[in-house]
């Protein structure tokens, strides 16, 4: 995405498309939070939209924060700044439906499960792997995660930072187990919901969409305070910065 801007797309009457990385950038970087405010603007003047499907590319949905954003020193924060996209996809007025296709990691899965709705491929890879690169996790996936997979699995991934595919998390039975199809029915999934979802009046669809952001809302902000506390401490360490470039794949820019 050289032009740093986000690209939506009308898929249907009522029905866009946002699509937040690409295979050729699969990664958020510090113009991500920008992009994302400028599209979510758009989305928000045309008031023929009744359903936002967030998409990334064929192999990759996201892949969280890039090496080389993690390792800038003017960042002092990354769960600070990232978590402003989350702010910015829950002020969305209508439902959001993640189609996770791709492998979806770190911080690109927790932006996926802050969504309405998800849908996941039985073959690609997800997780919360802040851990496992050497910093606490962000983008409020102490609680979303909970959330989506149970407490058990999700304190496991929490604290190993291990990816598991989709498949496991259908077998697993929690919260997500419902979302996981074959990975070339993901997006027919998301449409075939994306259009149930459009035939409804939209201002039903934003009073409830209102309601229901607002209770995410709650459990968003005391998630981000404690993660934003956390990396405080981390990242003022230069110790930090060297763990995460041992362990992040130096091809990962």
């Amino acid at each position: 995405m050289s032009t740093r801007e986000l690209l939506i797309e009308t898929i249907s009457n009522g029905i866009a498309s946002l699509r937040i990385a690409t295979d050729d950038d699969p990664y958020q970087s510090t113009w991500f939070v920008p992009a994302l405010s400028d599209a979510v603007e758009t989305i928000k003047t045309d008031q023929s939209i009744r359903c936002v499907i967030l998409e990334g590319g064929r192999r990759y949905f996201c892949a969280g924060a890039s090496r080389a954003t993690l390792m800038q020193d003017d960042l002092a924060n990354p769960c600070e700044y990232f978590s402003q996209a989350l702010e910015t996809l829950l002020s969305i007025p209508v439902p959001t439906i993640a189609a996770m296709a791709g492998h979806a990691l770190g911080g690109g899965f927790a932006t996926g499960l802050w969504c309405d709705v998800v849908v996941l491929a039985e073959e690609s890879l997800y997780g919360v792997n802040f851990m496992a690169l050497g910093f606490t996790p962000g983008m409020g996936a102490t609680t979303i995660l909970e959330e989506a997979l149970g407490g058990p699995l999700a304190h496991e991934l929490l604290f190993t930072g291990r990816l598991l595919k989709g498949r496991e998390i259908k077998q697993s039975g929690g919260g997500l187990a419902h979302a996981v199809v074959p990975y070339e029915e993901v997006r027919q999934r998301a449409i075939a919901i994306a259009s149930e979802i459009a035939d409804i009046p939209r201002e039903s669809l934003v009073l409830l969409k209102e309601t229901l952001a607002a209770k995410r809302q709650a459990l968003l902000e005391p998630a981000v305070k404690a993660e934003v506390a956390m990396q405080s401490q981390l990242f003022s360490h230069s110790e930090t910065r060297l763990q995460i470039a041992q362990r992040y794949p130096a091809a990962a820019n």
